[in-house]
């Protein structure tokens, strides 16, 4: 994490990206990532390996791979003619050697190289058989395997170096590592002050922990050396604690080298030393990236939750519809059946026959009408129900719902007020207009709990076109309640159990849009609400 995948970040990184930035949120999710991969790769391996006999095997020959790094990490110490050209050709060729003289023929010919390869070479070359190379047989695989590997890595390494010439920057690394414990009289000393300034400091937190997080950690410091404003005094301890508290993004080693040369302990000076700061802040824009991914998909998920709810609601709203429904279908057939069987007895008085009959007519229209509503839904949704539409005189359309309902006010006692002036000429179809008007006065019957309850029909034109609002005093719908009012088979909270199926609203909005407007709900203010039809201008 701190010297391949953080090396590597700065180096891809846009370099323009000049902001402070945490990247201990990068490192960390490169190490669960290089986790994760590994183990991939050693789960891979056990099944193309043949099962449980491979599988002890997995570490010696990881090992041996892994064993690769040697010459160009003593190189790299030990060595100040070392390039990274060298170190690259030895890792190649090694890895190479390693994979054709152990890793391939673990699996036992069945991948890449077959048995025949194993036993007699690549085109029958027994000097080139991988488990016997230029004829060295009589070892055991792996001490084979790590002899021409490393051998021939540490061969290569040296021959590049020695051809190549070392850029500038691998000759202050060489100079750095070689030559530590002289530069350094050991390993990690005690700072002293020198000639460090706090501002220098404070950049260098800035610039690897963040603005804020570094502003907190000298506010802290601060505190404790009992300064109440300003940057805390750069003393040894002080900076210590940022080293402690750099080491937890970049590692131990390249904190210490940061703060020891800001400091004034090292070779590099320090606007070298801020530019070298600057390249971790390209780290800020991935992170900010990771983190915005991660809210993203955290309300993708949080949307997909409120989905997944919904649709259990739906469900369950089906399935008491469906109780309703059939419920309601139950009673008035029972009725019929029963009375029916009643009239087939012959010593029936008159006046009972004829009662009788008017009780299967009212439950047979009562069931008529159940089936009209889902019907009717079911066309409207499906966009097949023909609907023709055209200029119509909305104030007569009004005023016939007001006398539709006329019976059930005058038994509530509420009144009605509408002020529809005449010529209100819109687009849409007479008769459904009165069944939307219809329902949404009938439900401002019903549900009306006022002490004196009153409805009031207001109607408002625009260039767009007619609205018409249905106001009752009862409080109307409730805002919890705006999210599944419209819903088929959903009834308000204040609804009793034999008050519909649940339908009205549903179809009177769909008919509202066929015709081109909508029906919504608008509130007055916090606690009152009234619902708004609304239709286009006739041409």
């Amino acid at each position: 994490s701190n010297h391949i995948v953080m090396p590597i970040a700065l180096r891809f990184l846009d370099r323009r990206q000049q902001v402070s930035g945490d990247v201990r949120n990068l490192l960390l999710n490169a190490r669960r990532i290089s986790i994760a991969l590994i183990l991939a790769l050693g789960f891979f391996y056990f099944q193309l390996s043949g099962g449980s006999d491979a599988l002890a095997a997995i570490g010696l020959i990881a090992f041996a791979g892994v064993a690769q790094f040697l010459p160009s990490l003593l190189g790299g110490i030990f060595w100040r003619g070392a390039t990274r050209a060298g170190a690259l050709a030895g890792l190649m060729v090694g890895a190479l050697l390693w994979a054709y003289t152990l890793f391939l023929p673990s699996f036992g010919g069945d991948l890449l190289l077959s048995r025949e390869v194993l036993t007699n070479g690549p085109w029958g070359i027994e000097l080139l058989r991988p488990q016997a190379l230029l004829g060295l047989g009589g070892f055991d695989p792996l001490v084979h395997a790590l002899i021409w590997s490393v051998g021939a890595n540490t061969l290569v390494f040296m021959i590049i170096s020695v051809l190549s010439d070392a850029n500038p920057l691998e000759r202050l690394q060489s100079a750095q590592f070689v030559d530590i414990f002289r530069a350094a009289q050991g390993a990690n000393p005690p700072f002293e002050t020198g000639s460090a300034r706090s501002e220098d400091l404070f950049i260098l937190a800035q610039r690897i922990l963040g603005a804020e997080p570094a502003r907190r950690l000298f506010d802290e410091i601060g505190r404790i050396q009992g300064r109440a404003t300003g940057l805390p005094l750069p003393t040894p301890a002080m900076m210590a604690r940022l080293e402690r508290e750099l080491a937890g993004s970049v590692g131990a080693p390249s904190a210490h080298a940061m703060v020891a040369r800001v400091a004034g302990q090292a070779d590099i000076g320090v606007p070298e030393l801020i530019d070298i700061a600057d390249e971790t802040q390209r780290l800020m824009e991935t992170s900010r990236q990771l983190t915005d991914k991660s809210a993203e998909l955290e309300r993708a998920a949080h949307e997909l939750r409120e989905a997944n709810a919904r649709l259990r609601t739906l469900d369950a709203q089906k399935d008491d519809f469906l109780s309703q429904v059939s419920h309601e279908l139950r009673t008035p057939m029972t009725s019929i059946r029963s009375f029916a069987e009643i009239l087939q007895e012959e010593d029936i008085q008159s006046n009972d026959r004829q009662r009788f009959t008017g009780i299967i007519h009212e439950e047979s229209q009562r069931l008529t009408r159940l089936l009209d509503e889902i019907l009717d839904i079911s066309r409207l949704e499906a966009g097949t129900l023909d609907l023709p539409v055209g200029p119509i005189d909305a104030s007569e359309t009004i005023s016939a719902a007001i006398d539709t309902v006329g019976g059930m006010t005058r038994a509530r006692g509420i009144a009605v007020t509408a002020d529809a002036p005449p010529g209100l000429t819109v687009h849409g179809n007479a008769d459904r207009l009165r069944q939307v008007l219809i329902n949404l006065l009938s439900n401002a019957v019903k549900y009306n709990t006022a002490p004196e309850p009153k409805i009031r029909v207001v109607t408002a034109e625009s260039d767009q076109g007619l609205t018409i609002d249905v106001i009752d005093n009862g409080g109307g719908v409730s805002r919890e309640e705006l999210t599944s009012v419209f819903d088929k088979f959903t009834r308000g909270l204040r609804a009793d159990q034999d008050q519909g199926a649940g339908l009205g609203l549903p179809i009177s909005r769909a008919i509202m849009r066929t015709m081109g407007g909508d029906l919504t709900i608008e509130f007055a203010d916090d606690q009152t609400s009234f619902f708004r039809a609304s239709l286009p201008r006739a041409a």
